[in-house]
């Protein structure tokens, strides 16, 4: 019989169970889309009296919905009221896309905004396009691996060697045929990502695409945001690595300074127990 996670009765990690078995299902349904009933008890480990009472409750307050033809769950319509809400209220937002504006009369990208959702996962937490005719456009919102990309590797540049290992343990997932498979280059790139500040990935993660990004430290000297430039492959030469590299240093230096202490909290958050430093700066 299935049961649910034992929670923990530390007072500094304290929560409250049903709310947090609730954002479970919401992150399940974020990271996979549109999940059945025996999709979801597989993604959270819940039994299945206490998934089918989050379930109802949560399709009530349309946080969650039920595709009846297809039987499966997707995230409902008020995340997305609410989100355009926490997104008016998100401050450090509007200033990191304002100094994009101006890095943006330099730099011909996308720029994408992410954040660490856990050990292994990224999201896209937002974005600023070029109103040109060719673009790479990315949906806000988008779960991504951190071992993929040049984003992955600006958080991960900062871990600790245990937390490194833990991700590494797997291998390497080949994204593309020009994605880095083996764990001691990956482990090489991350040293040079700490030397000179940002990350570059060549069609590593997608074919036709390439990504400059730096991380944006915290007053603790964590990595808080990343923020990457993302091109066609055929515009980004090794000159133009390097120049955006610098450019997205010195803008992510800036941001540090300007909202730092904004956004502290946004660090992924650790288990009870767990020893680990964090992404800290050198």
């Amino acid at each position: 019989m299935m049961m649910d996670a034992p929670m923990t009765a530390d007072r500094s990690t304290y929560g409250v169970p049903a709310v947090d078995r609730a954002v479970m299902i919401m992150r399940a349904l974020q990271r996979k889309g549109p999940l059945s009933f025996p999709g979801i008890l597989k993604e959270t480990g819940l039994s299945k009296s206490t998934c089918f009472s989050l379930l109802r409750t949560m399709t009530k307050a349309k946080l969650i919905e039920l595709d009846s033809e297809r039987r499966v769950y997707r995230l409902g319509i008020a995340l997305v009221e609410l989100g355009a809400s926490a997104s008016d209220q998100l401050s450090y937002l509007r200033i990191v896309k304002r100094h994009l504006a101006h890095l943006a009369s330099d730099i011909d990208a996308t720029f994408v905004i992410y954040r660490r959702l856990d050990q292994e996962h990224v999201s896209i937490v937002d974005k600023l396009e070029r109103l040109h005719q060719i673009r790479v456009s990315i949906p806000v919102g988008t779960v991504v691996p951190i071992q993929g990309g040049s984003f992955g590797r600006c958080f991960m540049a900062y871990d600790d060697h245990r937390s490194v290992d833990e991700v590494l343990s797997g291998g390497l997932r080949a994204f593309t045929d020009r994605s880095v498979s083996d764990p001691a280059v990956f482990r090489e790139e991350l040293v040079r990502v700490r030397e000179r500040g940002w990350a570059v990935d060549r069609e590593g993660f997608a074919l036709g695409v390439s990504t400059v990004a730096a991380p944006v430290f915290a007053v603790d000297g964590t990595v808080v945001l990343v923020i990457g430039a993302v091109a066609i492959a055929s515009v980004l030469d090794e000159d133009k690595e390097a120049a955006w590299g610098g450019r997205l240093r010195q803008t992510c230096d800036e941001l540090g300074d300007a909202i730092g202490s904004m956004v502290e909290a946004l660090w992924y958050p650790r288990s009870a127990g767990d020893t680990r430093s964090g992404a800290v700066r050198p």
